[in-house]
């Protein structure tokens, strides 16, 4: 554990650096995802067995963490500039590094190292390679799959609309936020296949599904819409998160 903590704070002091000689803090959300793919990896190596559910429980995370890095990369490399927020966390800060630094890097290191839980309980005592290991790898890959299906709904139309329309389409028909919303269920999957070591796992699956909902996913995703009329209805008839696929 020391050590996966150790490694964590080299690499966010290191990409905290990084920010500075490119000035763009943003490459953090980039690296949200190599993040739990650094701590899935060092846990399964310290690890004194390599049994099976750890094996398929170490490629689950590697799947989602890859599929989110590809798919904030690629919009970083669309739009090379610093995102929005942190450019107006940029004008606004005083003390601008050193609150950076904590509020940004710390702060991150210290999410991945909670939401992580199901990692290290699966790697400190490996469940079996059961029904209910199949059943929350089954529901994680639902989540991801989930998720992957509305982001790539989202790019195609982002791709074709015109001013001021909005996605409603799809999977967004039932749900404004179907990626977070698959987001969430692949985390509630890593939290039941943990949670045959501890319960405890189920802090993971809470604390992501609160962020998303109230913190960092669906508020900031949907403050640039506060005077779009159309916008405000579709979100007067449709759910933030969990679809309502019949009304």
């Amino acid at each position: 554990m020391i050590e996966i903590i150790a490694g964590l704070c080299v690499t966010y002091s290191l990409l905290f650096l990084l920010s500075i000689v490119l000035k763009d803090n943003s490459i953090a959300d980039v690296f949200w995802g190599m993040g739990f793919l650094q701590v899935a990896l060092h846990a399964i190596y310290r690890s004194e067995t390599r049994t099976p559910s750890q094996v398929l429980f170490t490629i689950l995370v590697a799947l989602w963490a890859m599929r989110i890095v590809s798919y904030i990369l690629s919009k970083k490399w669309i739009k090379k500039d610093e995102d929005p927020r942190y450019a107006r966390w940029r004008e606004q800060w005083q003390h601008f590094y050193l609150r950076s630094f904590f509020q940004i890097y710390v702060l991150q290191g210290v999410l991945v190292m909670i939401i992580a839980i199901p990692i290290f309980l699966v790697n400190s005592a490996p469940p079996p390679l059961g029904l209910v290991t199949a059943a929350g790898t089954a529901v994680a890959l639902f989540g991801l799959l989930y998720e992957t299906i509305g982001d790539l709904q989202l790019r195609s139309f982002i791709k074709t609309r015109e001013k001021g329309q909005i996605m409603t389409r799809g999977l967004w028909k039932y749900s404004r936020h179907p990626n977070y919303f698959g987001e969430s269920v692949f985390w509630l999957g890593a939290s039941i296949v943990a949670a045959q070591v501890s319960l405890w796992a189920f802090i993971s699956w809470l604390l992501i599904t609160f962020l998303l909902r109230y913190v960092s996913g669906v508020p900031p995703a949907e403050e640039r819409y506060a005077d779009n009329q159309a916008f405000q209805a579709y979100k007067r008839e449709t759910p933030a998160m969990i679809p309502r696929f019949f009304k």
